[in-house]
Order: structure tokens, then sequence, then C-alpha cells
């Protein structure tokens, strides 16, 4: 991807951005829906946030240890001078390492999208083709400006649809 780049570097910016500010928002809809839940308790809209606010803590939990577990090296440096592939010719696996250089697997930004798009897709399925178009974007965004390697996003996917299906179970939204 590095040596083949067809596009502006700021074509393909926001898609990651997504994920972080789910991040952000995360302790938001935590408070709005527990004040909500006191002031007019029930409602499907309220278990569905709630549902999104748990699955993303759980998989941002989850991500964090399979962070550490892997100790993935990135495709290309960003910022913090971090070993990469493109910079420094690192690649691959350092079990149990701490540090920034060893976060890439898997895609932490992949893994909160679609946190919240698996529990959006199994409950509100008249909007699946937006999901499909958002996860998609996101996707295609991280590997395409090298954030992360395609195994480090198809990783990230995978455990946020699966907690997001379990999420959708407990929380009864099926």
């Amino acid at each position: 991807m590095h040596s083949h780049r067809f596009y502006p570097d700021d074509i393909l910016v926001w898609p990651p951005l997504v994920s972080e500010w789910l991040s952000y928002l995360l302790m938001l809809a935590i408070g709005v829906v527990a004040v909500w839940r006191l002031w007019r308790p029930g409602g499907r809209t309220q278990t569905l946030l709630l549902a999104i606010a748990a699955n993303l803590t759980v998989t941002a939990g989850i991500k964090t240890l399979l962070k550490w577990v892997f100790g993935r090296t990135w495709p290309e440096a960003w910022g913090d001078n971090n070993h990469s592939l493109i910079a420094d010719g690192v690649y691959g696996f350092h079990p149990f390492h701490v540090g920034k250089d060893y976060q890439s697997f898997p895609s932490g930004h992949a893994a909160a999208t679609f946190a919240v798009i698996s529990i959006l897709w199994l409950s509100r399925p008249r909007w699946r083709w937006l999901y499909a178009a958002v996860g998609g974007l996101m996707c295609m965004a991280l590997v395409g400006m090298n954030y992360h390697f395609v195994g480090d996003v198809i990783a990230g996917a995978m455990l946020g649809s699966v907690t997001g299906i379990y999420a959708t179970r407990i929380f009864r939204l099926r």
C-alpha cells in the first residue's frame, strides 16, 4: 500500500477518527442513559444505547489484552517514531511485549467500529446498507493509510462483531 498509493492522504484520514469519537462518546452515552433511565425507565432505545456502551467497554478491555498477548509491530511509523515495517523493516509478533511498538494486532479502531455496527446490524436491520458502507470504509482506510495490516483489521472486526453478537443476546435486542 505504501508504494502504490494513488490518492492524497487526506481522503482516508477521517474514517479512523470515527472509532476515536466512539471512545470519547462512550462516557457521555453511559451518563445520558443512566440519567434517562432514572427519569423515565424502560424503552428499546435505552437498552440499545446501554448495550452499545457495555459492548464498547468489554471490547476495549479484550482488545487491550490481545494487543499485549500478540505484540505485533506496525506497518508504518506514526508520530512517536514507533518501530514499523516501512521505516525499520521490523515485522512480526512479539508476544507479551509492552509499549506502543507492539500494539497493532488487533485493530482497536476496527474493533470499536464493529462493536457498534454488529449490534445495530442485528437490532436495526433496516439500515444494514449504511452499516456495511461505514464498516467497509473503515477497513479500507485503516489498511490504505498503513495504520494496520489486513490481518489486524480482520481480527479487530471479528472481535467487535463477536462481542456485539453476545451483547445483542444478553440485552435481548433481537
